[in-house]
């Protein structure tokens, strides 16, 4: 009875051997697919709000008559979006002591929005007998679309700071990557060549 106690548990031990050396760890490889929806995430959306203004100076004999000048103000939101072109972000495998190396551009603008629905109606100062145009109107939006993107690119802060966040964002990002397969990574950053 005692041997059959004993072969029993033999048997048990060596078929619990038997399926746990199935479950040798594999090393299971970091997945990094999920870099472009993260780079969407850190974009940064700034809100403007100007003023777009056109004029027009008479001249010669229009001058005189008090005719031929033209001013017009249209009050106007915009968005600018900040942030990273995806197409240029590259993240290399981990080495042998887990260091990922990202390579990242500078921010820049990915679109400029101007809210139709915040623009005022025009405010217009013209001389006698003088009309603005809605070519002349169009012109001035666009205009100001222009201002609206220019300023944005000189904010030199504001495209640091959506670097800033995208670069937060992706470290994030590999550091969860590693927890889920058992390793800490840390990130290397290197800027992308123009």
């Amino acid at each position: 009875m005692k041997l059959n106690r004993v072969a029993k548990m033999l048997l048990v031990s060596v078929i619990s051997i038997c399926c746990l050396a199935g479950c040798s760890g594999e090393k299971k490889e970091a997945d990094f697919s999920g870099i472009n929806s993260v780079c969407e995430l850190a974009t940064l959306k700034c809100y403007y709000h100007n003023v777009a203004k056109a004029e027009t100076e008479a001249s010669g004999l229009l001058k005189k008559l008090g005719t031929g000048y033209k001013k017009i103000w249209t009050e106007y939101s915009g968005i600018v979006e900040l942030g990273i072109d995806v197409n240029k972000v590259s993240i290399s495998k981990p080495d042998d002591k887990g260091v990922v190396k990202v390579t990242i551009p500078d921010a820049e603008i990915l679109n400029v929005d101007l809210d139709e629905d915040s623009m005022s109606e025009p405010l217009t100062d013209t001389g006698f007998m003088t009309k603005i145009t809605k070519e002349e109107e169009t012109a001035a939006l666009a205009e100001a679309q222009n201002d609206m993107e220019e300023t944005a690119q000189e904010n030199t802060a504001l495209l640091a700071q959506a670097k800033e966040r995208a670069k937060n964002l992706i470290e994030g990002y590999v550091k969860n990557i590693g927890e889920q397969i058992g390793e800490a990574y840390t990130v290397e950053w290197a800027d992308a060549e123009e």
